[in-house]
Formats: C-alpha cells, sequence, structure tokens
C-alpha cells in the first residue's frame, strides 16, 4: 500500500466532489445563465464537463495505484498525473497572483489542491 498515492487520491477525490457541488453550484450555473455568445457558452459548458471528467479518472487512478502499492507499470501513469496536477497548480498560481483581484488567492484556490494532488502523487512514485 501507497499512502502517499492513496492521499493523492483523495484530494483528487476531493476535488471532483467539489468541483460537482459548489463548483457547480458558484461557477457553472452562473455561467449558464449569464449574457454571452451562445457558442462560447457551449464552448464552456464542453470544457466543464471535461474538466469533470479529467477529475474524476485521476482519482480513480491513483487511489487503486495506491491500494495495489509498487506497481511499476502503473509507475509512468502516476507520474504523468502528478506532473500534470502540479502544472495545473502552477497555472492556476501564477493566473491567481496577476489577476488584480482582490484575495484572488482566497477566491481561486483550486491551486492549492493541484499542488496537493500532484505533490503527493511525486512522492508517491520518488518517496514510496
Amino acid at each position: 500500500m501507497n499512502y502517499w498515492l492513496l492521499a493523492s487520491g483523495a484530494f483528487a477525490a476531493f476535488m471532483f466532489v467539489g468541483h460537482s457541488t459548489m463548483g457547480r453550484r458558484e461557477f457553472f450555473l452562473p455561467m449558464l445563465d449569464a449574457s454571452f455568445d451562445p457558442i462560447a457558452k457551449r464552448a464552456m459548458t464542453f470544457v466543464w464537463h471535461m474538466a469533470t471528467v479529467a477529475l474524476l479518472l485521476p482519482a480513480a487512478v491513483l487511489i487503486y495505484a495506491g491500494y495495489v502499492g509498487g506497481d511499476a507499470i502503473l509507475e509512468p501513469l502516476v507520474l504523468f498525473i502528478g506532473v500534470t496536477f502540479v502544472l495545473w497548480g502552477a497555472v492556476h498560481l501564477y493566473l491567481g497572483l496577476t489577476s488584480g483581484i482582490p484575495d484572488a488567492m482566497k477566491k481561486m484556490f483550486q491551486w492549492a489542491f493541484f499542488m496537493a494532488v500532484g505533490g503527493f502523487a511525486l512522492a508517491g512514485v520518488f518517496v514510496e
């Protein structure tokens, strides 16, 4: 059992649940009610659902990899997930810091969860 990967998967699952509940209520539904180009709105709907899938599948893989622990076959996939989440976190962090929005890092906190998922996943590959 790899506890780093289990922690990473737990953070990823938490992100998926938060995205699907709070994110849906606070971002997705208001975006659908907003008045802007219908094509852009449809594209954003696709991006929303794409992000939902992109959060669900890594959570499942990381939890599975954490339970089987030490499976060399899964290592490249876990490494890919870890690097991807760290990079997503870095992009969120950069965009938040340069946004000019007051308290942006509190309001746009996803960067911390992306970094946690990625950091724990990478620890699961390199520390365990």
